[in-house]
């Protein structure tokens, strides 16, 4: 069984058709069944169309000798199949490219993991050639699919998620229509969203770093992104749900290299811990599920950053 994460994005859908194939090459007589707690997004589902691949909403860990899981930070992040994966004795595959979460950790049976990589898809790519299993047309489109989709259309990508792409290209499908797969036009509520977070918007000059944070409904992650278009530096969305406090963070890479500080690390994880929830991701793309109110989680999330600069800017003993 291979499990994406709640909503399963591009990255998770695609990572787990690549590793589906993978076992199956490896040894064909493999049942391989991948599943979603709760679904897949709507671009998730225009790539599955193209790859024809299946994602199951809902599964049973009980009937598979093995669980895998891509692209998922944490056991939260699987909703109504957590429980049923911490309790497993099945053993357990981690595949992921964020920080590290430590209740991932103790629950791995084997940790695949690399922070430096862009996508889930370049961790299972690198397992392809370990493995020196070249990817055929319809794997390399869905490589190139998770990569380009986590990288923003390649916004932040790197010198090695770039050479990879060229790498995937060379398996034969056309770059530019692959693209227009993942191009889903915005709506006119998440339009709307990103207004209202504008007009709540608060801001401060930290040591030269501009920091937004804002309030919204929904579209955490699409209003972050808005406000680093705005000019912010860092940006902290939350809104209040029926699970709790749910926020998103966004950064510029300037920011990280400048600050060192990690969202997934620094921001996302460590807010979790204080507020009596999960976070986690990326240096400059997180989010976090916490208790409490929007208000409070919004002020601790910039005194962490406050606390970091401060410790930074301590000499070493």
């Amino acid at each position: 069984m291979i499990l994406g994460h709640q909503n399963a994005d591009p990255d998770a859908v695609c990572s787990a058709y690549l590793l589906s194939k993978l076992l199956r090459r490896i040894n064909r007589r493999l049942k391989v069944v991948a599943a979603s707690p709760d679904g897949v997004s709507k671009a998730s589902a225009r790539v599955l169309e193209h790859i024809g691949f299946e994602v199951v909403g809902s599964v049973e860990p009980t009937e598979f000798d093995a669980i895998f899981t891509v692209d998922t930070n944490t056991l939260q992040q699987l909703g109504n199949l957590k429980q049923a994966v911490e309790n497993s004795r099945k053993p357990v595959v981690v595949i992921d490219h964020h920080a590290i979460h430590p209740e991932t950790a103790a629950r791995a049976t084997v940790l695949i993991s690399d922070e430096k990589a862009t996508s889930a898809c370049e961790v299972v790519y690198e397992l392809y050639k370990a493995q020196r299993v070249r990817l055929t047309k319809t794997e390399g489109l869905a490589a190139f699919l998770g990569l380009a989709y986590e990288t923003g259309h390649f916004a932040i990508a790197t010198t090695r998620s770039l050479r990879l792409a060229c790498k995937l290209l060379d398996t034969g499908f056309d770059g530019t229509k692959a693209l227009n797969i993942i191009r889903i036009p915005m709506d006119n509520s998440e339009r709307i969203a990103r207004m209202k977070s504008a007009q709540r918007l608060k801001w401060e000059n930290i040591d030269g770093w501009i920091v937004t944070s804002s309030t919204v409904g929904s579209f955490h992650a699409s209003v972050a992104r808005s406000l680093i278009g705005l000019g912010a530096h860092l940006a902290i969305v939350g809104g209040e749900k029926q699970t709790g406090v749910t926020l998103s963070f966004r950064s510029t890479s300037e920011f990280f290299w400048g600050t060192n500080f990690h969202l997934g690390r620094d921001l996302a994880t460590a807010l979790g811990g204080i507020m009596n929830g999960i976070g986690g991701g990326h240096p400059t793309a997180a989010g976090a599920t916490v208790q409490g109110s929007v208000d409070e989680a919004l002020k601790k999330s910039v005194e962490l950053f406050r606390t970091h600069l401060d410790r930074e800017s301590k000499p070493a003993e």
